[in-house]
């Protein structure tokens, strides 16, 4: 019995240690776990790598309102930093899911696009919060998505071009979920350490 109510006590402290309270935006975030993302057609993520020495990691978090009211959560502030090389990576794509179906945050782009398809991404007015935290000692490294594009009148479902863009996330209201971060790193990196904002959410172990 005592044994039983040890363990307990432990797995209670485990899970009220991992929850951090993010006191600015009213809100908690808890890790849950983190492994190597399936880059078939058909799963979570909706961006794949193609390069050899990139792997794509899914990190798993647990995100609730401190007031249980849904408002709009900013995924822009999340990021990834890895100690060895002394890079931050910022997610490539955010997404949540249930039972039947899964939602994606929308992609946003940096720059004005070329092609009619991708003006809807264009959203200067919205903030890319991803660049209002520093880290000593540490570069930002952001690798392009590549979309595909064209124009109305100019549209070849067989050969669509692509043009490639820095990218960002609408914000999308939230109340309580699990949501999917993914992000693309060196095959070489052993671990690296979750942040939101400046505030650290958990050290990970890349396996």
């Amino acid at each position: 019995m005592n044994t039983r109510l040890t363990i307990l006590i432990f797995l209670f402290m485990q899970i009220f240690y991992s929850q951090v309270k993010i006191q600015e935006d009213n809100l908690t975030i808890e890790y849950v776990k983190a492994k190597k993302a399936s880059q078939s057609i058909g799963m979570v993520t909706n961006v794949r790598t193609k390069s050899k020495e990139v792997v794509q990691y899914n990190i798993k978090i647990r995100v609730e309102m401190l007031d249980n009211k849904k408002r709009p959560f900013d995924a822009n502030k999340f990021s990834l930093v890895d100690y060895q090389d002394s890079i931050r990576l910022r997610p490539i794509d955010v997404a949540y899911t249930n039972l039947t179906d899964k939602w994606h945050f929308i992609k946003l782009i940096k720059n004005k696009p070329k092609y009619k398809s991708l003006e809807k991404r264009y959203k200067p007015d919205i903030k890319d919060t991803f660049l209002d935290y520093e880290f000593e000692g540490i570069n930002n490294l952001t690798m392009p998505i590549c979309y595909e594009a064209y124009d109305k009148y100019k549209i070849s479902f067989k050969n669509p071009d692509k043009e490639c863009h820095e990218s960002y996330f609408e914000p999308k209201a939230l109340r309580k979920r699990n949501v999917n971060l993914y992000f693309p790193m060196l095959k070489s990196t052993e671990n690296a350490t979750l942040y939101y904002g400046n505030i650290k959410i958990a050290e990970i172990e890349l396996k």
